[in-house]
């Protein structure tokens, strides 16, 4: 069986006891109800200083489809890319454009007793302002109504308040802007102003360039179903009005927005071709009219123009394929020079212009790249200046890929330049042949105009042609983008939620309430009850002193006014017990001791003596305890003379001995505070008075000081016959135990006891303590039933005072 007193006493509860931790929590209940009241009020501080955040969304579902494909499979110029439209629905350029559609040039606020209260769509008058000066954005503009017709606005500007007086006449000139103020309900505005103050309306001008940007932060475009090509528009703001609209608008806008878009292809197409149709009139009217005027003059008439032969065909054929050849010369060329001359061209305008051309997979590929490398550093810019590494990284790619498809491009020019120039050589070698017959060389002659004629009316009729396909085609395209679902003004908001929020302080308050329980459970270093003295000692314990329900009066004699009290009782089972420890006939010496001050030694000694002389014993109570005297307080005496007079031969023995109200009870104060007390209790006259007082008295009992402070209590401990050692309850700390086997196994004191003072009955209950002996206070046969004072006294204590432990004091 392991020894109590070799086990390791720790400074911290290292070990599960649920009846410990009970009794912690009940004593700190305080801790949990007062974290409650904060929590809850800090919950309703921040739901009433919070400004309250709306939700709202819409489902849109993009697509789009060109009719026109059913009749001209080229008709289909257009891209339906599903994340190009979610990247172009979120670009600062259609946000400023979706946004410019809503009154938000200013915002208009009325005050409150708490919060200021955006007036969206819903302000008493309105302001349109011209703004001279940029730096007046954003700031807070404050308005006095004086009247209706005249106005004081008030802001801070550059650290100054201003003040303007406007007229409500007309347009106010001002140095920061141009400003008119329409009031729309005057009646609103003086009861406002009654309520709150002068300036309880103030508006803010916003600026156009940053509106975007300002509402950008809290608008998410997130895809739904990616197969059904669904996406979710949401936006978060403290007005719902504004945040409905603003989710509305912008749905709203992309179709008309994406339909123009796809427009533009066929509108640049169609440009091109009406210019190459203008140029091309002009030289089909001028060689229709050189052919009239060649046949006049060298009587060339239809039966002269008889067919030619079969190289004519072959020249024929040749000039066609130049045609063509022109056509892509010219298209490469158009798309050649814009990419030189303009850094921020449209490339959708230059693949659109690419449509059926030969080499329109390659280079719009090419383009696509570039676009794709513009739309990203336009992105970037958003986030980071133009001198940024990432900028120059992107500027550097762009550069390399524009070069790229600029010598690509150049390639291709040369190539059918070379193609071109072979063509035309052949066409001269045939043209040469047919001018060496010299017998038609007037028909010849005419047969090369007209050549030239028909090449240029073929071109004009291909120019034709395409520019219809290109009309059906912008005819037939029909946006497919349908708003399944439109935002509705919400009625609650999202946050804060004030169940939310109240559960949560509620719960936070909770756990740090049960936090506080366990860091005072762990670091919880007195002794609560009898179970930690006999864990780590093996001392006798010889009793347990109920805590007193009140306050100790300065006459600590208890027993005396209240001789059946639990205290009285549990001091007789201690006076019984101490025959146990030695029940030798004579007279004996009690010697009682603690480690600190408070412990409630002389308490213990004046009572016990008490008790031993309500039982025929003649008893003494002496102070040693000379550094700090109280005997002479619990009897009401004063401390002329006592213990140091008789230790420094001063008085005699006799002449310090007083009589209590006691029968048989009698006390030796400590005396005047001596400089040397350790000294005097070491000398023969300490043993002389010892044993003097034990030929005169049937116990007699020392009141020593603490020896964990102080060792001049160790001999008259060494000479006692019933050593006594206090511990307090909840006051002693667990490492004090050490004291007591020190005492016992190296000072050998082999009688010394314990008494456990002033033990809380309500910890008891949890089991600690209970019956531990016959006569302590809340066992044996008297329990229940009556018989003792305090019993009547613990019953009339209310719930919430048992509960929270309030109106008891330490003894």
């Amino acid at each position: 069986m392991t020894n109590p007193a070799a086990k390791k006493i720790s400074s911290i509860n290292d070990e599960l006891d649920i009846k410990l931790f009970l009794y912690i929590a009940k004593r700190n209940i305080l801790f949990p109800v007062i974290f409650v009241i904060l929590a809850l009020t800090g919950a309703w501080l921040y739901l009433r200083y919070t400004p309250p955040i709306y939700q709202t969304s819409s489902i849109l579902q993009l697509g789009s489809q060109s009719e026109a494909t059913r009749i001209l499979p080229t008709a289909n110029i257009y891209d339906d890319d599903m994340a190009k439209q979610i990247e172009l629905m979120r670009s600062s350029v259609f946000l400023q454009r979706a946004l410019s559609k809503l009154p938000l040039e200013v915002s208009y606020f009325s005050k409150g007793r708490v919060l200021n209260f955006e007036l969206y769509r819903n302000s008493p008058f309105t302001v349109d302002a011209i703004v001279k000066n940029p730096s007046i954005y954003g700031i807070p503009i404050y308005v006095d109504f004086v009247s209706r017709d005249q106005i004081v606005l008030t802001f801070t500007y550059r650290g100054e308040l201003q003040k303007r007086e406007i007229h409500i006449n007309g347009r106010t000139s001002l140095p920061e802007m141009d400003i008119l103020i329409d009031i729309h309900n005057f009646s609103i505005i003086r009861e406002q102003q009654s309520l709150f103050s002068r300036n309880s309306y103030f508006f803010v001008l916003n600026n156009p360039e940053t509106v975007a940007s300002a509402y950008s932060r809290d608008i998410r475009i997130n895809v739904l179903n990616a197969a059904a090509k669904t996406i979710q528009i949401s936006h978060t703001g403290t007005n719902p009005q504004k945040a409905s609209d603003i989710v509305n608008i912008i749905a709203e806008e992309f179709s008309i927005y994406d339909l123009e878009k796809k427009a533009e292809s066929a509108n640049n197409i169609l440009d091109f071709i009406d210019q190459q149709l203008d140029l091309l009139f002009d030289k089909l009217s001028d060689s229709e009219i050189e052919l009239e005027e060649f046949k006049k003059e060298h009587g060339i008439d239809e039966i002269t123009l008889t067919p030619l032969p079969t190289l004519q065909g072959r020249i024929g054929d040749m000039e066609n394929q130049l045609v063509m050849l022109q056509m892509e010369y010219n298209i490469l060329n158009e798309i050649a020079q814009s990419l030189e001359q303009d850094n921020d061209v449209d490339i959708y305008r230059l693949i659109a212009i690419l449509a059926g051309s030969e080499f329109s997979g390659m280079v719009s590929r090419m383009l696509q790249n570039l676009q794709d490398l513009l739309i990203e550093r336009e992105q970037l810019l958003y986030q980071v200046t133009p001198e940024s590494s990432q900028i120059q990284a992107l500027n550097h790619q762009i550069n390399i890929q524009r070069k790229l498809v600029v010598e690509s491009i150049t390639t291709l020019i040369n190539n059918l330049d070379t193609h071109i120039n072979e063509i035309h050589s052949k066409i001269d070698s045939y043209e040469s042949i047919l001018l060496n017959q010299g017998g038609r060389y007037s028909l010849i002659e005419y047969s090369m105009l007209q050549r030239v004629h028909s090449i240029n009316e073929r071109f004009y009729n291909q120019l034709v042609e395409k520019k219809a396909e290109y009309s059906i085609s912008k005819a037939g395209y029909v946006s497919q983008s349908v708003i399944l679902e439109s935002s509705r003004v919400p009625g609650q908001p999202i946050s804060p939620k004030p169940r939310g929020i109240y559960a949560s302080s509620l719960l936070a308050a909770l756990f740090l309430g049960i936090g506080v329980f366990l860091l005072k459970y762990l670091f919880y270093n007195e002794i609560p009850s009898l179970h930690d003295i006999l864990k780590y000692t093996q001392a006798p314990v010889i009793g347990v002193i109920p805590k007193y329900k009140s306050e100790i009066p300065p006459n600590q004699l208890l027993v005396l006014k209240k001789p059946k009290s639990l205290i009285s009782e549990a001091l007789r089972a201690i006076r019984t017990n101490l025959q146990f420890i030695n029940n030798d006939d004579g007279p004996k010496l009690v010697a009682v001791t603690s480690t600190i001050s408070g412990e409630g030694k002389t308490f213990f000694a004046m009572n016990l003596a008490g008790i031993l002389a309500f039982s025929n014993k003649k008893v003494i109570v002496i102070d040693f305890d000379m550094r700090k005297p109280k005997i002479h307080l619990g009897f009401n005496v004063e401390n002329i003379k006592g213990v140091s007079t008789i230790l420094s031969n001063i008085d005699t023995i006799d002449d310090c001995i007083q009589p209590s109200k006691v029968k048989n009870l009698d006390f030796i104060t400590a005396g005047p505070v001596p400089p040397n007390p350790s000294e005097l209790i070491l000398t023969p006259r300490m043993d002389e008075m010892i044993n003097y007082l034990k030929s005169k008295y049937d116990f007699v009992i020392v009141d020593n000081p603490p020896v964990g402070i102080v060792t001049d209590g160790m001999k008259s401990i060494l000479m006692s016959d019933y050593p006594i050692y206090i511990f307090k309850a909840n006051y002693s700390k667990r490492m004090f135990i050490q004291n007591v086997n020190r005492l016992i196994n190296e000072s050998h004191i082999s009688k010394l006891s314990v008494v456990l003072n002033a033990v809380d009955k309500e910890y008891s209950s949890y089991g600690y303590d209970k019956g531990y002996s016959y006569g302590y206070y809340y066992g044996g046969y008297g329990s229940g039933y009556g018989y003792y004072d305090d019993q009547i006294n613990i019953v009339k204590r209310s719930f919430w005072k048992r509960l929270l432990g309030l109106g008891k004091k330490q003894q």
